[in-house]
């Protein structure tokens, strides 16, 4: 009789968590179908806007720590086997004191997981705009980086996110507003694919490398003066992949003398 009345306990509390998990999986996608329209009215403030972006990264933690546990532990293993290993990973970043560059990261894989569970309350548009965010915060923390450790780390991850925010999101971008910026991305893409034959694999993440930062530049220079830090960083991180050359010029001062300045070239 006990194990009868456990049996249809375990039953019961098995059908509850199930029928919690689906309300609170609308629920959530509810709140973030609002914060993808609000980010997507030209009428949001500058200032409105990075408040919705950490919004979108917290309610995506919310979920993903919350309800997704119970939705797994409910439901067939392979409606998630695609996310799995980004859900394992996300898991590291549960403990302990994270810095800037933990927090960029933690916010790749929520990314990374959104595009696999909401995909129609947070549309490829303002997921377009999450990374676009976080490929700029991770550009400053390039500069701000007080030690060369803590600059290449934030370098390692800026490299990732291009890679994560080209192959995981732009590959699958189907309107483009402008034409030429489509054509320019077939061009990228087809360049990403050749790197593939290269077998050495300290000379394949040389060239990764090369290709990603010229493609940044590209977009960079746009608003030179804005991202001026930057640029020069990448100058010389092309420099020293040999991609570009450093030569000294002479400049001749008021007083006929001579002076050595360094200049980048290609």
């Amino acid at each position: 009789m006990n194990q009868f009345f456990h049996g249809n306990k375990e039953k019961l509390i098995k059908r509850y968590k199930k029928f919690y998990s689906n309300k609170m999986e609308s629920l959530y996608k509810g709140i973030l179908k609002n914060y993808s329209i609000q980010l997507a009215d030209n009428g949001t403030t500058k200032d409105r806007k990075n408040e919705i972006y950490d919004s979108i990264f917290q309610t995506l933690e919310e979920y993903i720590t919350n309800i997704l546990p119970i939705k797994m532990e409910t439901e067939h293993e392979s409606a998630y086997k695609e996310i799995i290993e980004e859900y394992e990973k996300f898991n590291t970043f549960l403990a302990g004191k994270l810095d800037d560059k933990d927090i960029i990261e933690k916010k790749v894989i929520l990314l990374g997981i959104s595009r696999k569970l909401f995909t129609h309350s947070l549309p490829l548009i303002v997921a377009e705009q999450c990374y676009i965010k976080l490929l700029k915060d991770t550009r400053n923390l390039i500069i701000e980086s007080k030690t060369s450790v803590k600059q290449n780390k934030a370098y390692e991850m800026l490299i990732k996110l291009i890679e994560d925010y080209n192959i995981k999101l732009l590959s699958t971008k189907i309107y483009w507003d402008k034409p030429q910026d489509r054509e320019n991305y077939k061009k990228f893409w087809d360049e990403y694919n050749q790197l593939k034959q290269i077998e050495n694999e300290e000379e394949y993440s040389r060239k990764k490398q090369i290709l990603f930062i010229k493609n940044d530049l590209k977009a960079l220079r746009k608003s030179q003066n804005k991202y001026e830090e930057i640029i020069n960083f990448y100058k010389e991180k092309l420099v020293s992949l040999g991609a570009m050359k450093k030569l000294k010029n002479k400049t001749k001062t008021l007083t006929n003398k001579y002076t050595k300045k360094n200049k980048i070239t290609v």
